[in-house]
């Protein structure tokens, strides 16, 4: 019998929930030619956030990209990439929506047949053109490059409730606690040294620990020492 797959959950008409998908449009260009690392980009909100009947964002609301590394194309047939953050959206009532970059380097898509249309290009090129190999050596990569207007998927980081009181409540995550209790040990640890001291000296009384040394023995050359004559 067909094991029956569990139908997807729908999320209540009262709540955003935590890594929905949401649309910038981008109001400044990207280039891993020209943009630098630490600028500001700014950016707008496609469409409204509406909660239950409720605008907890309107379309066209400020957000800003910023640009944390940028590397622009080189030789080798090296492309050029922008690595990018989300800053928060600043919401109208003062809050802000922490949001996240699904995908955080910006690059020049290759596709397959790009790929292979290049290796039948230099194919040819190594054995019709002469020093096609130092023209394949200084070949430049592409550049990526986002002109105003474009649209980048972003995802929220926290979950938007409309309370029946008419309240907007955004709640972030928990942070994952850290382990503060102590493996316990399947087996008992080695000391590196032996141990010594008044502490060593109460476990030698309790059996615990290595065994005293012995005594050495008489040496058999040496006399006994004459007992004393009555």
């Amino acid at each position: 019998m067909p094991k029956a797959t569990p139908s997807p959950t729908t999320a209540p008409a009262n709540v955003l929930p935590l890594d929905s998908s949401l649309l910038l449009v981008t109001d400044e260009p990207i280039s891993s030619k020209s943009s630098k690392a630490g600028q500001l980009v700014r950016a707008h909100l496609k469409k409204a956030i509406v909660i239950s009947g409720r605008v907890v964002a309107p379309a066209g609301t400020p957000e800003e990209i910023k640009i944390v590394d940028v590397s622009p194309s080189d030789i080798l047939d090296v492309y050029g990439f922008v690595d990018i953050y989300f800053e928060p959206l600043q919401l109208p009532d003062g809050r802000t929506l922490p949001l996240r970059a699904p995908v955080a380097r910006l690059s020049p898509r290759v596709t397959a047949g790009h790929e292979s249309t290049v290796e039948a290009e230099d194919t040819v090129g190594d054995i019709f053109v002469p020093y096609y190999s130092i023209w394949q050596i200084l070949r430049k990569g592409k550049n990526f490059v986002l002109s105003p207007g474009s649209e980048l998927p972003a995802r929220t980081e926290a979950t938007i409730t409309a309370q029946p009181n008419g309240s907007i409540a955004i709640v972030t995550p928990q942070p994952l606690s850290p382990r503060v209790e102590v493996p316990i040990s399947a087996f008992p640890v080695v000391p590196v040294a032996t141990p010594f001291g008044p502490a060593a000296e109460e476990g030698h009384r309790r059996g615990h620990g290595p065994p005293p040394s012995p005594s050495p023995a008489p040496s058999a050359t040496t006399a006994p020492s004459p007992s004393p004559s009555p």
